[in-house]
């Protein structure tokens, strides 16, 4: 399970990077770099009034590699997981989709990521093109041929975005310079995400499709590649008197092997 953090609950104008708990001391045998990023430029992870940071930080390319290569070394089978934390603080005076007042929970989970206003708050944007323009935003243009692996690292050349898609796709050629992985997991818990509607159809989940076959180009045809759906977004949902199975594309494509259940406490 490796981190990156997102800033807002808005899918549209959410960034999702890697971050690190302090900026100055670094290490000389394994200085941290994730994505082509050196820790003096890396964003930080928050503090608490104690002065604590609330999460620990993004770990570098070059032990994620170590990692994947010594548990394959112990005879392990390896999932690669990546994961979403919300780093937004008390005070963050950021709308909240879900309220359309000017302030989100602290810490929110990520489940929770929607269009600009929730669907059902006067407003949204749920059902026209322009919340596929928002989805898109957060899944970022990012190619599979915008990464290139140097040592046990993988640069980034492609547009200035942190986005789902650079996150994705920079850990499945991280997985990849490690020998490859037995599973990898394009994403968890997105449950508010994947219900947007678009002018026709669910676009995150079609972005979700997309990014399963990019992640399949780079890791090839024995990985197993899934998606990790809360346990209250795997079989559809209800909404306005209708019965939605958003997730059915996705669980029916070629290069989805399976489909993993997710019950952590919100």
């Amino acid at each position: 399970v490796v981190s990156w953090f997102g800033d807002d609950l808005r899918c549209g104008t959410c960034q999702i990077q890697p971050k690190v708990e302090q900026s100055r001391i670094d290490s000389e045998a394994m200085p941290w770099s994730v994505s082509g990023i050196p820790r003096g430029t890396a964003s930080l992870i928050p503090r608490d009034g104690e002065d604590r940071v609330i999460y620990g930080g993004t770990p570098t390319d070059q032990s994620v590699v170590q990692a994947i290569e010594a548990l394959k070394d112990a005879g392990q089978e390896v999932m690669f997981y990546p994961f979403i934390l919300m780093d937004q603080m008390a005070g963050n005076g950021l709308v909240d989709p879900w309220t359309g007042e000017l302030e989100q929970p602290a810490l929110p989970w990520r489940g929770r990521i929607t269009t600009s206003l929730a669907p059902g708050v006067a407003g949204t944007t749920d059902g026209t093109t322009a919340a596929e323009a928002e989805v898109a935003a957060f899944f970022g243009s990012a190619q599979v041929s915008d990464f290139v692996a140097m040592g046990n690292t993988v640069t980034y050349t492609g547009p200035a975005e942190f986005s789902f898609r650079r996150m994705i796709l920079h850990y499945a050629h991280l997985c990849a310079r490690a020998g490859g992985v037995e599973a990898f997991c394009i994403g968890s818990e997105m449950r508010s995400l994947t219900r947007i509607r678009g002018a026709n159809g669910f676009p995150a989940v079609d972005q979700l499709i997309q990014l399963a076959s990019d992640v399949r180009a780079i890791l090839g045809p024995d990985c197993k590649i899934g998606y990790a759906a809360d346990w209250s977004e795997y079989s559809g949902y209800q909404a306005e008197g209708n019965l939605y199975y958003n997730l059915d594309p996705l669980w029916a494509d070629d290069e989805i092997d399976c489909g993993v259940i997710s019950s952590v406490g919100k």
